[in-house]
């Protein structure tokens, strides 16, 4: 049985947000090569072994093959409410985690994924964030045992989730300074 089967885990891209900043929605940018930022997004989380892939969209986004669409009508709502929608998706999943992997993070690596996905393995924490030269970024592992507080947060969204764990979340360190990238504006891929 491969590493992967003995610990499952699903995949939430939030791709859904109106891309005000950036001049519309980011879920289809594409990056200086042409590829779409989703594209990244989602190559990164399938070979990282999760299954399945969830992609939160505004309407009318085409998503890539294999993956489950939701789409969230209200791209203006709060980054929560589409993590919301995937988690909901998972509810009868056998996965004992997500990796949430925001799409304005494109270029993050899939081997910094695979590190977050590990470091869950080894060391069990209900979350666990990469690191890049002493900052947190993305993507992002949440446990199942922390559905109920994404859930049901009132303020500040999955960061608030994150900061209530406190010591209990574990950082991994990775090489990689895309997990640190974020695309807000156009200026941002320069």
């Amino acid at each position: 049985m491969s590493a992967e089967k003995k610990h499952p885990f699903a995949a939430i891209v939030l791709a859904a947000g109106a891309g005000t900043r950036f001049g519309g929605p980011k879920a289809g940018a594409t990056l200086p090569g042409g590829r779409r930022f989703l594209e990244a997004v989602v190559e990164g989380c399938l070979t990282s072994g999760a299954d399945p892939v969830i992609a939160v969209v505004p309407p009318g986004t085409d998503v890539p093959a294999g993956v489950r669409s939701v789409v969230n009508a209200k791209p203006t709502d709060e980054q929560v409410k589409s993590l919301r929608l995937g988690l909901a998706q998972l509810a009868n999943a056998s996965v004992g985690g997500v990796l949430v992997w925001p799409v304005d993070h494109p270029f993050a690596l899939a081997l910094s994924a695979l590190a977050v996905v590990d470091a869950a393995r080894r060391t069990g924490a209900p979350i666990v964030v990469p690191v890049h030269d002493g900052a947190r970024g993305h993507p992002v592992w949440f446990a199942r045992e922390t559905w109920r507080e994404l859930m049901t947060v009132a303020d500040g969204g999955a960061r608030a989730v994150v900061h209530a764990y406190g010591a209990r979340v574990h950082e991994v360190a990775v090489s990689d300074p895309g997990v640190r990238r974020d695309i807000d504006t156009k200026a941002d891929l320069g």
